[in-house]
């Protein structure tokens, strides 16, 4: 069922900045704060059937979501190197509307890191591990087809590692 709503209003306050206290040191910061609402949505697809949605927070949409990271550059031997820590926080939302909050609902907490060396010659080694504390959330929901009652959902990427290996020429 595809709809639209009447109207929604999403006002908020984006900022991002870096910091850079030395050659060695860089932090980043973004965060994003928003105030989303559906000013008029009636006959939207909900829990229970078609509902009127107006006055309520859109599903989706986070109200807080921030991103941090700090990387440190070194001197290894003969490469430049780096390590680097990103997080990403994002508050608790109801997934889609038509899905139950206690069904499917996300908070975002995820860390990622990596290590990183490059050489002269324009070779460059990145080890990388992403969600590295193995967040879980859902990324998408929807009723399941032909069994009422039941729910299917697409989970976010559980903990992976792995290894880049780039030129440039």
């Amino acid at each position: 069922v595809l709809a639209n709503a009447g109207k929604q209003s999403t006002p908020g306050l984006e900022m991002e900045g870096m910091w850079q206290p030395s050659d060695a040191w860089r932090l980043t910061l973004a965060a994003t704060f928003l105030d989303p609402e559906y000013d008029s949505f009636v006959g939207a697809s909900g829990v229970n059937g078609p509902e009127d949605l107006s006055g309520t927070t859109p599903a989706g949409i986070h109200k807080v979501t921030v991103d941090t990271s700090t990387t440190y550059y070194f001197d290894l031997g003969s490469t430049q190197s780096f390590i680097r820590g990103e997080y990403t926080y994002a508050d608790k939302i109801q997934v889609i509307e038509n899905v139950p909050a206690e069904v499917a609902s996300a908070k975002v907490s995820t860390f990622n890191g990596s290590l990183g060396f490059g050489w002269s010659n324009g070779l460059e080694l990145i080890i990388w591990g992403r969600n590295l504390f193995n967040d879980e959330y859902l990324l998408s929901a929807f009723p399941s087809v032909a069994q009422a009652g039941s729910y299917s959902g697409y989970p976010n990427q559980p903990r992976t590692f792995g290894v880049t290996l780039s030129s440039t020429f």
